[in-house]
């Protein structure tokens, strides 16, 4: 009797340590989502800029102050690369974006302020950039900020008061960029991000098309909130 008790309790034991082995072959911890490699995307967003400076005539013997500013809206492309050492991952980054933005602003007497009878209309048309990216991975949710040289091209159209064409101009602009943001990964290959970047750009635009008429000699600032989507290849 004492064998058959023994018996079958060694029989139960062996089941349940079989049973537990294959409970736990079918319930495979999920690995860690990794960051490395190549990618690209779509994004959209909003843009906004404005600047102040010096805006003398053709012979440098009229001064006024102009404030060009400029918002719209955003669509484009990005493409890069990630690598990931533990939690850390760092990156390339390059993007391209079309750009909806445009507006109108006043133009003052310098010194002294006041109204200068005139008018500037300003839209940058595009927004790039070339950034490197460090981040820290909560898994699938990656924490990351960005820098590097930032692009656009700046037009000016000089009127005066209420709506008589003077001239105008344009230049593309080189300064730098900063930004940071966040991005999840929906799958081993899709993931969305959201972004905010600033732009701070600055090179003098000739208002010279019929003739030399005038020249920003000022900064121009951009901030720009973007939302993407990223396939990992």
């Amino acid at each position: 009797m004492k064998s058959v008790l023994l018996a079958s309790t060694i029989f139960l034991a062996a089941t349940s340590a079989s049973m537990a082995a294959d409970a736990v072959a079918a319930d495979p911890v999920a690995a860690p989502y990794n960051w490395t490699g190549f990618y690209a995307g779509v994004h959209g967003g909003y843009a906004w800029g404005s600047g102040d400076g010096p805006y003398p005539d053709a012979a440098e013997v009229r001064f006024e102050t102009a404030y060009p500013e400029a918002d719209g809206g955003l669509l484009g492309v990005q493409v890069g690369y990630n690598h990931q050492w533990g939690n850390w991952v760092l990156g390339l980054e390059g993007d391209l974006s079309y750009s909806w933005a445009d507006g109108s602003s006043g133009i003052e007497i310098f010194p002294g302020g006041g109204d200068a009878g005139g008018h500037t209309d300003s839209e940058f048309t595009y927004l790039a950039s070339i950034t490197g990216r460090a981040g820290y991975a909560f898994d699938r949710t990656l924490l990351y900020a960005k820098g590097g040289i930032g692009f656009t091209r700046l037009e000016i159209t000089d009127y005066d008061n209420p709506a008589s064409f003077n001239a105008r101009g344009s230049k593309t602009l080189t300064g730098w960029t900063i930004g940071g943001g966040v991005e999840h990964a929906l799958n081993d290959k899709w993931s969305v991000k959201g972004e905010y970047q600033f732009y701070r750009f600055s090179g003098d635009v000739a208002v010279n098309d019929p003739a030399l008429f005038r020249t920003y000699e000022g900064d121009f600032n951009v901030h720009a909130v973007k939302i993407g989507l990223n396939y990992k290849f």
